[in-house]
């Protein structure tokens, strides 16, 4: 008899447990095959505005995070590109980084630079996580826009054990200037962690982390006189201001 019951809730047990999975499947499909294919407004806060893009066909939301500040193009560049050799860098701009290899030193020539960062999740749920990473910079000649992708480079060196190398990671930052002297900022987001990783987190809180970073992080982070005092030859700082503009940015000495 006690027999029975059991062999009862067994197929019981794995009957639920197959229509769980079926109804994951189902709304992880559903997910997938939805999206607007348009960028969508998710927090106007404080002067900073974060929209979300998701394409039908992919399960992964991009960010934009945009906002206006007292800076020069030449200084968020130059908090983007010339420190990237540094550990503690990179602990400031993403916490959970624990290494970093320089594979290709910052030069002017190349206009940007190529390293490997290790960054450790949450061990033993989630694996670590290393993805090397090429920063180039660029100004639009007849805007004046400078662009500085960072994009993945994964095959640049051989893979670790110790890690998933992330492969998917393309994110801009587009700087434009406009009236009153003020810098906009855009930076696109367009990454996968890979491996077994609940990427519905990301989706579900990558809007409120891109505020953050706007908000908290990037006011702070940029504010150092190395990079207040950056110049560089591939960027000219009046290029596609308007006299107005130009006499209204202040001088950085």
């Amino acid at each position: 008899m006690r027999t029975n019951r059991l062999k009862k809730w067994g197929k019981r047990l794995l009957l639920g447990t197959a229509v769980l999975v079926l109804v994951g499947a189902g709304t992880n499909s559903a997910w997938t095959l939805s999206g607007s294919n348009t960028w969508e407004l998710e927090i106007d806060r404080d002067g900073i505005q974060v929209y979300s893009f998701k394409a039908p066909g992919t399960f992964n939301k991009q960010f934009k995070g945009v906002a206006r500040g007292d800076y020069t193009r030449s200084q968020i560049a130059a908090s983007l590109l010339l420190d990237n050799d540094s550990l503690e860098n990179c602990k400031e701009w993403i916490p959970v980084c624990v290494d970093l290899t320089v594979l290709e030193p910052y030069s002017e020539e190349a206009q940007g630079d190529s390293v490997l960062w290790t960054l450790e999740l949450l061990p033993p749920v989630f694996k670590n996580r290393e993805y090397v990473i090429k920063s180039h910079a660029a100004q639009d000649p007849e805007t004046g826009i400078v662009t500085i992708d960072v994009m993945a480079g994964g095959a640049k060196v051989p893979l670790n054990d110790c890690c998933i190398r992330i492969t998917h990671i393309h994110n801009r930052w587009q700087l434009t200037p406009v009236e009153n002297g003020q810098l906009e900022i855009v930076l696109v987001q367009d990454f996968s962690m890979g491996g077994f990783f609940p990427d519905f987190l990301v989706n579900l809180g990558g809007a409120e982390e891109t505020f953050k970073l706007f908000s908290e992080q990037l006011p702070t982070l940029v504010d150092k006189p190395k990079y207040r005092n950056a110049r560089f030859s591939f960027i000219n700082e009046a290029q596609g201001m308007t006299e107005a503009t130009a006499a209204a940015t202040p001088v950085i000495r």
